[in-house]
């Protein structure tokens, strides 16, 4: 028989909303997840519309482990992606990816928008604050 013991909590993270537009992001961490697949966790250092900014982002890459073709296209196409933002032409160790700035465009909206990585000489202008996007 278990004893009972008194717990309260008040949920205090709440996953950020990213709107549509671009965002600029520095990569904190790259690691592979259980499923031994690329994951990075990014924070934003400037966005569109001065918001976000100080938000994390943490995006896995299902290589391996897609549930479908078309899911594992998909994310190789995304991966591919930073690579090239990035200027990688062959990748040997994730951690080559820690400590540099990526632009991402969003193009939908949501907590969990998949991201479009883009090169720099296709930036859009970020803005600082609210006044200056307006």
């Amino acid at each position: 028989m278990s004893e009972a013991t008194e717990f309260t909590r008040r949920r205090q993270y709440v996953q950020p909303y990213f709107d549509q537009g671009h965002y600029l992001f520095h990569i904190q961490g790259a690691t592979l997840n259980n499923a031994g697949d690329p994951a990075i966790n990014m924070q934003v250092i400037k966005s569109f519309d001065g918001r976000r900014v100080g938000v994390y982002y943490f995006r896995n890459f299902h290589l391996t482990a897609a549930t479908s073709e078309k899911s594992r296209a998909l994310w190789e196409r995304k991966f591919d992606m930073l690579l090239s933002a990035l200027g990688i032409k062959h990748l040997t160790d994730l951690g080559e990816l820690v400590g540099r700035t990526v632009l991402v465009e969003f193009t939908k909206a949501g907590i969990e928008p998949l991201p479009n990585f883009l090169h720099d000489r296709k930036a859009p202008p970020l803005f600082e604050n609210d006044l200056v996007a307006a």
